[in-house]
């Protein structure tokens, strides 16, 4: 029997000494006597999220990635330090990318990048679907993107754009001055489209709602093929001190207005009560946990939380 995790780095146990043994998905796992399966991915948004449960489950297959030190070349093969310059020379600054670069850092020779490195060494197919999923919600500010890979001529999904603070306070957008994370390995025409695209479109109401049509898609979908799931925040922040942009109306127009017919506040915390529920790093603060110097909760944290976890598996009996 297997159990199915999916989030980012927060699920991935990023930052732990050992992740695969300390990490929170782990020891749910072994002290309910099933298997981990661990989607969690550095960097990954919402969509993703809900693409790796779908797969999971419509899918009916899952794979077991190999061990990186069994994996073999593909087409090129990187010593660290010269991928560490390639990082440098890219610019990419401390963010998603940088930090998925940093688990393979140790690894010489390593092949291609992180969401490529496995993609072309699955082993250990299995038919079925899992016993029961475990969602970690990501933040609602992570944009991703489908690209062809000059590496290994494969289709990625890549983590494109994110932001993160100094957002204006009134309508919630990201302008010059606020953090963006901006994939470095766009063309310049292609880096400067998803800034705007960030800092015009996606503003945090926009994100929310898609987000709450993530959880709501994810939810719907596993109670229809009758399997349990737990949702958790990998931290409250982004989700309620913005709920109250539920209660504004929304509007369709092509070419009249009209008022839509949008999920309110009161419809989505009933319809999904992690909406308001404590965080992954809320719970590692509020317990004076260690935090990882790129603001990831450590052993003592993720020990908590799979203790949070676990009484809530037993207490609603998900695992019979």
């Amino acid at each position: 029997m297997t159990i199915l995790f999916a989030g980012c780095s927060f699920t991935n146990g990023m930052e732990l000494q050992d992740k695969k043994k300390s990490r929170f998905s782990n020891l749910v796992a072994k002290e309910m006597g099933h298997l981990e399966w661990n989607e969690g991915k550095i960097g990954a948004g919402n969509d993703y999220i809900q693409r790796t449960v779908q797969n999971a489950v419509i899918g009916a297959k899952r794979y077991w990635s190999v061990p990186l030190e069994n994996v073999k070349s593909i087409d090129h093969t990187y010593e660290t330090k010269v991928h560490k310059e390639g990082v440098a020379k890219n610019r990419i600054k401390p963010g998603a990318w940088e930090q998925d670069a940093n688990d393979f850092f140790d690894a010489t020779p390593m092949v291609g990048k992180y969401t490529q490195t496995f993609q072309n060494n699955k082993q250990y197919e299995k038919e079925g679907w899992p016993d029961l999923v475990v969602c970690m919600w990501s933040g609602i500010n992570r944009l991703e993107n489908l690209r062809l890979s000059s590496i290994t001529k494969d289709w990625s999904w890549v983590v494109s754009a994110w932001g993160q603070h100094k957002l204006q306070k009134e309508t919630y957008k990201a302008t010059y001055s606020s953090d963006l994370y901006i994939d470095k390995q766009y063309e310049h025409g292609e880096e400067e489209f998803y800034r705007g695209y960030m800092m015009r479109i996606r503003n945090s109401h926009y994100n929310l709602r898609l987000t709450i049509g993530n959880m709501l898609a994810v939810k719907y979908m596993l109670k229809a093929k009758g399997i349990p799931q737990l949702h958790y925040l990998f931290s409250s922040g982004q989700y309620k001190p913005l709920l109250h942009l539920l209660d504004y109306p929304t509007y369709e127009n092509t070419n009249n207005w009209w008022e839509s017919i949008d999920i309110d506040r009161k419809t989505a915390v009933t319809e999904l009560p992690v909406l308001q529920s404590q965080g992954f790093y809320d719970l590692a603060k509020e317990n004076g946990c260690p935090i990882g110097v790129k603001d990831h909760p450590l052993e003592d944290a993720h020990k908590l939380m799979a203790e949070r976890i676990i009484g809530d598996i037993q207490k609603n009996e998900l695992l019979k």
